[in-house]
């Protein structure tokens, strides 16, 4: 009988704790360095940010922005435990016309922030300078990372097409299956975590998440559906993904065109796929998971037309 009245009695505590008690530790605040920056459309500047406890304890938080429409924030280092500190990179599209905008900066997690920081972007007309006489300098470095990484990765997904689909036909439920939960756990990855792609490219993570729905539900006829719609499914994925990855290409190629990065720096479809952190619109993250995705979409169109051709499953 005390057992119970004590047991009742916890219950009873645990019951009247706030539910934000539960949710977090503490609480946090976020300066900005500069918190005005003056950025002419179609270019970008950096400013510093630091994420400091201002009471309870300090936890897992992490940093986001709200941005208008054409402007588009990426963050060093978005998320950590109280205090750290990083850069953030704003991106103003060529779009956006002059004039004065907002970014609010807070933080969320176990330790959100009390209030969120302003930071103030005047946005000024492109200037075009006079021509100047041409410096004597050093020759200007070139980063080939992206155009290295991205060349490899799409002569890797030609050649696995090939190679799969002709030459492991024997393997390829085993390597059909395989590449199925790599390239959704990869395309879930970059729907959920690639904040530039939401805001800046809405149509192309739009188009992966229309991928992801369409892979998982053709995956899951060619094992269970009738022999005529194993068969057609499996040519679906053929299709589906050769077409994802020729669309990945094209947008290394022509620098992401249906968005508002467009233009906004050189070869910045390369930069942003394939730049692996070494460029201001890249992070190694995101890069990866795009590399990964392209190659493995070509092991997983490979592996699918050569299931079709056989009839395995």
């Amino acid at each position: 009988m005390k057992s119970s009245l004590l047991i009742i009695l916890i219950v009873g505590i645990l019951l009247m704790i706030p539910a934000t008690a539960l949710a977090s530790s503490g609480a946090s605040s976020i300066s900005v360095s500069p918190s005005t920056v003056s950025i002419p459309a179609g270019s970008s500047s950096t400013i510093s940010y630091s994420v400091k406890l201002v009471s309870g304890s300090t936890w897992g938080t992490s940093i986001s922005a709200t941005a208008p429409s054409g402007i588009t924030v990426t963050f060093s280092d978005s998320s950590g435990d109280p205090p750290f500190s990083g850069t953030a990179t704003i991106i103003v599209g060529k779009t956006v016309s002059p004039g004065t905008y907002t970014i609010q900066l807070s933080a969320s997690g176990d330790d959100p922030s009390t209030s969120p920081t302003t930071v103030t972007v005047d946005v000024t007309n492109a200037t075009v300078s006079p021509p100047s006489p041409p410096p004597v300098t050093p020759a200007v470095h070139v980063n080939y990372v992206p155009f290295v990484i991205g060349g490899l990765s799409i002569g890797l997904f030609i050649v696995f097409i090939v190679l799969f689909s002709v030459f492991f036909s024997g393997y390829a439920p085993i390597v059909r299956s395989a590449s199925f939960i790599i390239t959704a756990a990869l395309a879930l990855y970059l729907i959920i975590f690639d904040r530039i792609l939401f805001t800046a490219a809405y149509y192309h993570w739009l188009g992966l998440v229309v991928y992801l729905v369409l892979s998982v539900a053709m995956f899951l006829m060619s094992l269970f559906g009738s022999t005529s719609m194993r068969r057609l499914s499996l040519y679906a994925l053929a299709g589906g993904n050769t077409l994802l990855g020729l669309l990945m290409i094209s947008d290394a190629v022509a620098g992401l065109p249906v968005s508002s990065l467009a233009g906004v720096t050189k070869n910045v479809g390369w930069n942003y796929l394939f730049g692996f952190g070494t460029t201001s619109i890249s992070t190694i993250s995101i890069s990866l998971a795009f590399t990964l995705l392209l190659i493995f979409t070509g092991i997983y169109a490979g592996s699918s037309l050569a299931s079709a051709r056989s009839g395995k499953r």
